[in-house]
Parts: C-alpha cells; sequence; structure tokens
C-alpha cells in the first residue's frame, strides 16, 4: 500500500507546535477532524478517546524520532492518514526514550483490517529508512513533504 495514496496537503502540518503527548494527539485529530467529520458518525472526541486508549497498551513512539499512533473508529468509512512533523520533537514515550519529530495518524473503520494492517507496514518500512526520515525533515512545504513521501516510496 502507498502512504501516498492516502496524503493530501489539508492532512499535513509541517511545524507541529505542541510539545506534550497529549496535546499532539489532540492536535493531530483535530487536523483529522474535517475528514472524519464528513466520514463518519463518530465526533473528533470519540477519535481521541480511541487513540488514548491504544496509547495506553503501549506507546505507538516506534524509535528513530517516530509514532504512529492509530486507532480503528466505528463509523468510518475509510482509513484517514495525518502526517505531522515537529521540529523541537516531543517526549511521545518512544520505545528507544528518544524524541520524536515524526508522526503518523491512522484511523481507520473497524472492517479494514487488511489495509490498515498494510498501511502501518508500508509506513513502518518507509520509515525505517533514514534517508526517508531525512527527506521528511528538510521538506520546506506540505507540496515537499508529500514529494519526499513519493521518492521515499519508490527507494
Amino acid at each position: 500500500m502507498k502512504i501516498s495514496r492516502l496524503l493530501s496537503e489539508v492532512l499535513i502540518e509541517p511545524d507541529l507546535k505542541p510539545t506534550a503527548k497529549e496535546a499532539v494527539l489532540e492536535r493531530l485529530v483535530e487536523l483529522a477532524a474535517g475528514c472524519v467529520k464528513a466520514d463518519c458518525q463518530a465526533d473528533s472526541a470519540q477519535v481521541l478517546n480511541a487513540l488514548r486508549a491504544r496509547e495506553t497498551v503501549t506507546s505507538t513512539g516506534i524509535g528513530s524520532g517516530v509514532a504512529i499512533p492509530h486507532a480503528k473508529i466505528e463509523g468510518l468509512s475509510k482509513m484517514i492518514l495525518v502526517l505531522a512533523r515537529s521540529r523541537q520533537g516531543v517526549d511521545f514515550q518512544a520505545l528507544d526514550d528518544a524524541p520524536v519529530f515524526l508522526f503518523f495518524m491512522v484511523v481507520a473503520p473497524p472492517d479494514s483490517v487488511s489495509d490498515y494492517l498494510k498501511l502501518l507496514a508500508a509506513i513502518s518500512s518507509f520509515v525505517k529508512k533514514d534517508a526517508n526520515r531525512k527527506a521528511l525533515m528538510a521538506a520546506a512545504t506540505k507540496a515537499e513533504i508529500i514529494a519526499a513521501v513519493k521518492a521515499g516510496e519508490g527507494r
């Protein structure tokens, strides 16, 4: 599955301001709110609560400066991907205890198990490559972030 297929400029935050985990989750949900409202009977509070619940299982901060908060949302008709970048880094209780700079939030309908897992795997594979993480950090605009993702998918 291609990450770029789900990216759009309205779902990208190139300069994430919050510096606390909870505030980051709130901002990611806020970015997705328009898509969630259009495609789902759930509201932003339900999405935020689902992400919080997932974080209590174990942090979605996977290491190397990356977090992939994710949850399945009842009533959602399609997957939504938000990509945000923090210049200062966030203590997200990542598995390697390092700050997180890149956030890929995925919310999906409960019945999209296969596509959901494929997207999470694609993101994980993408961010394992140093060149891809560096390209995302160097991109100046939302369009450049999308171009960096597309280029990295070809590596």
